[in-house]
């Protein structure tokens, strides 16, 4: 019986020898190892160049390719790519040109124009990364120049960081300890070079392996899910996944990630578990793969890029709705995004009521975070609002998705006269604060703006602020709270940080850009900071907040 699988010992050298030629399939996932996986391949290299035992990498899973001479890397595509980079810097390192030849003829066959014939890459990865992967480190002399090549997409920075990791490690060592190293690398990486028969079983192979020991991200796995029941031809399969790929450096490996399980949180009733077993059970066992990547994921991919980044497309609700999710974006949870991204895929921008719809999530999701604290019930409630989304009428109703209880609104008032505990939760307030004051405006969570107590959360024995807060009950109790905020940019936040009240002041307004920021601006007029001055700073601040919300009825 063939069992349509072929194993034979290799080394690294017999793997990438004269005339072989590697490339990534349509259902490969990018790069994705990081400088700590680098790193510990080199570690394992030099330990057993020291130990003069060989370092076995396990198996690499091939197929032959639709192109003559070409073989698939069905698995082993993260660590034949770092090997890949490790053999160019260690090229680009050795100042003996014969033995830099001997490294490049493992990474490609020189082009030869007399015969007609171009360079032979040894491993060519995928139509978003492939041709940068050869200028920036395949290319003779190309890891040398590394800082001008940043990349532009998760896996191309991703390649020039582990490459200059390398760099910075494999420097640190004499030239005698390289050349012993390289030796390990060209003839002592031990593998298994296994050849199966076609791709089904590759897509088989390639699910069992990456579904085992590291996983990789759940968007390469769902896309083999995908391709594979959508039952592409050769030809199908490399335009999809280019477009996948595209997608993919759009939005980052994680990002991906967290779109799919939105998708899944608009399809699944009850989200739980795995994403990848999840998506399979309520999205892709209900819809034609086909159509989910012609017609859906496009859509996703712009409105999530618009959700995360508050870069709206032109309209005349632009600017209340980039606000607003700005504010958003602040919140900790985020569970909000699921409805948020049904929304702008299903209505639009230009819907005429955009402006009701993102006004009425970014309120729920104030009062959801500040007293709503079971993840389950989060989710119920914004569950809610995606069911509404399509149906004007229920989504907008007086007792629609968006309504807040009376009993809601009394512990919201109750819990904005209170502690704030972590910094994402003080964050997130004294920013929405910042744009419900008088002359105030929304600022992106990834401004430089941050948090500064004006009482400091440390007050030192001999300091000034022990005659006014002697009580160490009341400076616990009132420090975190919001009438002890203010907005600094960070470098100024440092150089206040705990300088007595007036010299605070100082630091604030005399060229530390505090009048820059309504929340700060708010204490020009105020000579002293006592707890009396937060507990009332702190209930209107507090009452402009239920207001902004109309949680005072």
């Amino acid at each position: 019986m063939d069992l349509g699988v072929r194993a034979q010992e290799s080394s690294l050298s017999g793997l990438f020898g004269q005339g072989e030629r590697l490339c990534m399939p349509p259902y490969q996932r990018s790069y994705s190892w990081g400088e700590r996986e680098a790193l510990d391949l080199l570690g394992d290299l030099a330990e057993a160049t020291d130990s003069n035992i060989p370092h076995f990498i396990g198996a690499i899973v091939l197929v032959n390719g639709a192109e003559s001479g070409m073989v698939e890397i069905v698995d082993g595509q993260q660590r034949l790519t770092t090997l890949t980079i490790l053999l160019a810097v260690l090229r680009d390192l050795e100042p003996d040109t014969e033995r830099a030849a001997a490294l490049h003829a493992m990474i490609a066959d020189d082009a030869r124009p007399m015969l007609g014939e171009a360079a032979n890459w040894r491993l060519t990865l995928n139509y978003m990364d492939g041709a940068f992967f050869r200028d920036t480190i395949q290319r003779l002399g190309a890891t040398k120049t590394l800082r001008n090549e940043p990349g532009e997409s998760d896996s191309q920075q991703r390649m020039v960081g582990n490459a200059g990791a390398l760099l910075k490690e494999l420097k640190q060592m004499s030239d005698e300890r390289r050349r012993s190293l390289t030796d390990t690398v060209v003839t002592g990486c031990a593998l298994v070079r296994v050849v199966v028969n076609d791709k089904d079983q590759g897509f088989k192979v390639f699910r069992v392996l990456n579904t085992r020991g590291k996983e990789p991200d759940a968007h390469d796995i769902i896309k083999t899910e995908l391709f594979q029941k959508a039952k592409f031809s050769v030809k199908e399969a490399n335009t999809y996944a280019e477009r996948w790929a595209e997608h993919e450096a759009i939005l980052g490996g994680g990002a991906f990630d967290d779109l799919l399980r939105q998708i899944r949180a608009i399809h699944d009733r009850s989200p739980k578990g795995d994403l990848v077993a999840g998506f399979q059970k309520a999205v892709l066992s209900k819809i034609d793969p086909r159509k989910f990547l012609d017609d859906m994921l496009p859509n996703y991919v712009a409105a999530y890029r618009q959700i995360t980044t508050a870069k709206v497309t032109d309209s005349p609700n632009a600017a209340l709705v980039a606000d607003k999710l700005n504010q958003l974006r602040a919140l900790e949870q985020q569970s909000w995004r699921a409805p948020a991204l049904k929304f702008l895929v299903e209505r639009g921008i230009d819907s005429p009521i955009a402006p009701q719809f993102f006004t009425g999530l970014e309120r729920l999701g104030y009062v959801i975070q500040l007293v709503l604290h079971d993840k389950d019930q989060r989710n119920k409630r914004f569950n809610k609002v995606s069911d509404a989304v399509t149906n004007e009428r229920t989504l907008l109703a007086k007792n629609g998705p968006f309504a807040i209880s009376k009993d809601e609104a009394r512990k919201v008032r109750e819990r904005l006269l209170g502690r704030f505990a972590t910094f994402g939760q003080r964050r997130a307030m004294a920013l929405r604060l910042n744009a419900a004051l008088d002359g105030g405006f929304t600022i992106p969570p990834e401004s430089d703006a941050t948090v500064e107590h004006v009482l400091p959360r440390n007050v030192h024995e001999d300091s000034h602020w022990m005659v006014t807060w002697p009580d160490p009950a009341k400076r616990r109790e009132q420090c975190d709270t919001l009438g002890n905020f203010v907005l600094l940019t960070n470098k100024v936040n440092q150089k206040a940080d705990r300088l007595d009240y007036r010299a605070k002041k100082e630091v604030y307004f005399n060229g530390g850009g505090g009048a820059d920021f309504a929340l700060t601006r708010d204490l020009m007029d105020q000579d002293a900071w006592t707890p009396e001055v937060v507990r009332k700073r702190t209930e209107r601040l507090a009452e402009i907040l239920a207001e902004e919300w109309n949680l005072l009825a």
